[in-house]
């Protein structure tokens, strides 16, 4: 087995190339690299390095194993940030995951105001779908997850942090005088999410029984590209509360739906792990984002709302 010095030793040669190299960069002298070099290879039973013109050459079993290595590495910086962070009262790590829409505005605000409060503090942060993220929580690859879906799976906890709904939004480019209706819209292009979800399923429903039978031009992952393409013009979509935030006013007209359709916005966790001591202030800070990006939106709605269930 190694021990920690001799990992740190062993990846030190192997970033830099040389004993001499690996003493200077961990401030210590040639000899105690070479010794502590020495002792690894012979606990380990295998030679990690072959010495070639005075350079340390590493052998097959040395490559494998610091692919290993390389990976565990960062987990022990993670704890050494953490053990630093604690002492001086800050918060600690965290590995966070949001899906693409809510990674893209709400997530880097609540995280730089995290950040401003204590900036030792270390973050990694994944923009994926709901469902990648519940398998991360569910394997601890992440501490937390921010999505609009509500979780499948058991073993996520979960904390409401605010609401919003399904809108619908029209290019502005299409200079509509009245209310979008299913008469009006039957025609133009409509944009849907190709991705089956429970809040996709949801929206799919409600349409049926309002008789809304658009036909869709485009298929498209996340609600985020399905706003991108409004602004361009390329069709109508219906979209969360989120997303409509941050599409450009003068390219994009939006519309609340009647009857309407909620959205909850989840701070996910594996109930299985220990929760970070960070959290809290996660929660808090996203709550903060959350009322802030949606304070935004009344202004930008349009006075009228697009009746699914009636008038042609």
């Amino acid at each position: 087995m190694m021990r920690l010095r001799q990992i740190e030793i062993f990846r030190a040669v192997m970033l830099s190339g040389s004993v001499s190299a690996a003493a200077r960069m961990l401030h210590v002298s040639q000899p105690v690299v070479s010794r502590i070099v020495r002792h690894a290879e012979q606990s380990l039973g295998f030679a990690l390095f072959e010495r070639s013109r005075g350079r340390l050459v590493p052998t097959p079993e040395a490559e494998a194993l610091y692919c290993q290595v390389r990976r565990s590495w960062t987990e022990i910086e993670r704890i050494d940030a953490l053990v630093g962070s604690l002492r001086q009262g800050g918060a600690s790590g965290l590995r966070i995951a949001a899906t693409p829409t809510l990674a893209a505005s709400l997530l880097p605000q609540a995280v730089a105001a995290l950040q401003r409060q204590y900036p030792a503090m270390q973050c990694d942060l994944w923009a994926i779908h709901t469902a990648e993220i519940e398998q991360r929580l569910a394997t601890q690859e992440i501490d937390a997850g921010i999505a609009l879906e509500p979780p499948e799976r058991v073993t996520v906890a979960v904390s409401q942090l605010a609401d919003t709904e399904i809108l619908l939004a029209v290019p502005q480019a299409w200079s509509m005088t009245v209310t979008p209706s299913r008469r009006l819209l039957a025609d133009r292009p409509y944009i849907a999410l190709a991705e089956s979800t429970p809040l996709g399923d949801a929206l799919t429903g409600l349409l049926e029984r309002a008789g809304w039978q658009a036909e869709a031009g485009l298929r498209v992952q996340t609600y985020r590209m399905a706003g991108s393409l409004v602004e361009q013009g390329a069709g109508h979509a219906f979209i969360d509360g989120f997303t409509a935030v941050g599409l450009d006013p003068d390219k994009v007209a939006l519309f609340r739906i009647r009857p309407s359709l909620p959205v909850h916005l989840h701070l996910m966790r594996a109930s299985t792990a220990a929760p970070s001591l960070t959290l809290p202030r996660l929660d808090k800070e996203l709550r903060r984002a959350a009322l802030a990006l949606l304070a935004e939106l009344p202004a930008r709605l349009q006075p009228d709302s697009a009746l699914l269930d009636g008038g042609d």
